[in-house]
């Protein structure tokens, strides 16, 4: 495990020098951008694309780019989760939201900002691959990342959320197999799929990506029931107990496992990232 934490470390400092690159300290705006990301944060989707990628296929800045813009597009989707219309919080991970710093217009502009700028990140790496296979595996991955990040993902996940027509354990697992699963198999399968994985594999993928984002939200919902019961917040604490919650992690875990022995590329990573992700306390 030791090992394993070390690797985690590695990639997060490898991102974190993209993604801070990206923006002008000296500019107000970019600055604020800047901010979005600076509060902290795993970079847990950017690093399963990284090695994802890296299951199949050796190292490549083009992977880098492509896992960066996709935290870029997970930290839009916080700040704009963010603003009064959604949750109105002015506080993530105990420091100022960029709502709560700049303003909700400013919030606004900034995720429509880090949004646009994981389109351009991706667009100025895929012009550098001169490889017409690699090139045509970028085009795919790109347009499967934004898909599910989009109306058929994330985007339609939210959209479900704020309607709050919740009346059935199912309407919850319909949300976050969108909001919350979406972006992990834009990163577990986007990284396969760069790397030109084949079809058997990229299913195997997707069903480890589903069975650990559901894992990933359950797990949430467990650090949250007591609070979330009694300002009845309906998630699924609505419905399970935390005994049942225990038991559908571990379910979906040792689903997740099974499907990840099944595929070709190295598996070592992804079989450890579903204990580490059992036992995580954030």
């Amino acid at each position: 495990m030791e090992n394993f934490l070390k690797l985690l470390e590695n990639d997060k400092s490898l991102i974190e020098k993209k993604l801070f690159s990206i923006y002008d300290e000296n500019n107000f705006f970019e600055n604020m951008c800047k901010y979005s990301f600076s509060m902290g944060g795993k970079r847990i989707r950017a690093i399963l694309f990284l090695e994802s990628f890296k299951s199949f296929k050796t190292f490549s800045d083009t992977a880098v780019d492509f896992a960066v813009a996709l935290e870029l597009i997970h930290n839009y989707s916080l700040v704009h989760d963010d603003l009064p219309e959604m949750d109105d919080d002015k506080y993530r991970r105990g420091n100022l939201s960029v709502y709560g710093k700049f303003g909700q217009s400013n919030a606004v502009l900034v995720g429509d900002e880090l949004l646009n700028d994981s389109a351009k990140l991706i667009f100025n790496s895929i012009s550098k691959i001169d490889d017409l296979s690699f090139l045509k595996n970028a085009i795919k991955t790109a347009e499967y990342i934004y898909n599910l990040s989009g109306i058929n993902g994330m985007v339609l996940g939210q959209f479900f959320d704020l309607k709050n027509d919740i009346e059935k354990l199912e309407d919850i697992e319909k949300i976050d197999s969108l909001k919350t699963s979406a972006l992990f198999k834009a990163a577990i399968v986007g990284g396969a799929m760069l790397s030109g994985a084949c079809d058997e594999d990229l299913s195997f993928l997707e069903n480890y990506a589903l069975s650990l984002g559901m894992s990933f939200q359950l797990q949430d919902d467990l650090f949250d029931f007591d609070e979330d019961l009694k300002i009845k917040k309906k998630t699924y604490a609505t419905f399970l107990s935390k005994e049942k919650l225990n038991l559908k992690i571990k379910q979906l875990n040792d689903f997740a496992f099974s499907q990840i022995n099944k595929i070709s590329g190295k598996k070592d990573f992804f079989v450890k990232f579903i204990d580490f992700m059992a036992k995580r306390t954030f």
